[in-house]
């Protein structure tokens, strides 16, 4: 059973020549798991190329949990993606969180690739933990109990 919190996917458009504008931007194709970051206003089906990241006990949005890729082949669409990147981070949040899903403070959301960035090899799901009412983190969220 999955809550229906789920605040949406971040497209991700992972061209692997994106120049860093800062040395605090991450391109969203090298992100890693334990990286905490602040998302482009208005978040919710964003397409971003980087990120800003920050160290986790500043202010952050949002805490990177779990990166997997998905199967070669045709571009299998957004909608497809979302929901493999659904089971994929449901499956791994409580891992990594230590707290159940269904009773967590916390949401799951995630980055996928677009067509374009699909075209580049990008197979990328960055899974993002952040709090259910959008307020800032300044703390990592890894074995928190949140």
């Amino acid at each position: 059973m999955v809550r229906s919190r789920l605040i949406g996917a971040i497209a991700v458009v992972g061209l692997l020549a994106a120049p860093l504008a800062a040395c605090s931007d991450s391109s969203v194709m090298h992100m890693r798991v334990g990286q905490c970051i602040l998302l482009p206003e208005g978040s919710e089906e964003t397409t971003a190329t980087t990120l800003e990241t920050t160290g986790c006990t500043r202010e952050h949005d949002a805490e990177v949990f779990h990166i997997d890729t998905v199967a070669d082949g045709d571009f299998p669409g957004a909608d497809e993606l979302n929901r493999q990147a659904e089971s994929m981070c449901i499956s791994a949040f409580d891992e990594y969180v230590g707290a159940d899903y269904l009773t967590s403070s916390l949401d799951a959301t995630w980055m996928i690739p677009t067509k374009d960035s699909w075209a580049q090899k990008d197979r990328t799901i960055v899974c993002l933990a952040r709090p259910l009412d959008h307020s800032k983190l300044t703390s990592s969220v890894k074995e928190s109990g949140l």
